[in-house]
């Protein structure tokens, strides 16, 4: 007695079996998931209470505030169409001295030519954290290179 071969449609199996498609597949779910690092535009302090910014940088020598030169960074925005969150904080983590603050210490704005929005965050061009409560304890030692943020985030060039 033979043994009967099962049936298998291959038209409903998604196929990663050849090194090239897998190569993709996991390139692509990399890209999908790579968060990128800034360094703060600027800084502010109200008392004991940081505002970051990542913001326009005209780096024309001399300064001319156009940004349309090279190596001008127009602004920064989320890449909001990848995911879909229920909090913008979710897309952000921010970093004092290599140390993640927890996202209950600070709200994040997005801002379009200097009018907040509360919708459609891929839009913006400035994004701000600001701080509800101090994060440490000689804060006027804090300065712009001590903080780190880490996200969804691109330039606008």
């Amino acid at each position: 007695m033979a043994r009967i071969k099962p049936h298998i449609d291959l038209g409903t199996i998604t196929k990663r079996r050849d090194r090239e498609s897998f190569r993709n597949f996991v390139l692509e779910v990399i890209d999908d998931t790579f968060i990128y690092e800034f360094t703060p535009t600027s800084i502010s302090l109200d008392g004991d209470l940081f505002t970051i910014v990542l913001g326009p940088v005209d780096n024309s020598i001399p300064a001319d505030s156009d940004y349309v030169d090279f190596g001008d960074i127009k602004g920064y925005r989320f890449i909001y169409e990848d995911l879909q969150v229920s909090a913008i904080e979710d897309f952000v983590d921010v970093y004092l001295y290599g140390v993640k603050q927890t996202s209950d210490r600070y709200e994040v704005q997005v801002f379009k030519e200097s009018t907040r929005i509360n919708s459609n965050f891929s839009d913006g061009d400035e994004i701000r954290f600001v701080f509800n409560q101090s994060i440490t304890r000689i804060p006027g030692d804090v300065v712009r290179t001590d903080f780190e943020i880490k996200g969804k985030i691109a330039e606008i060039l």
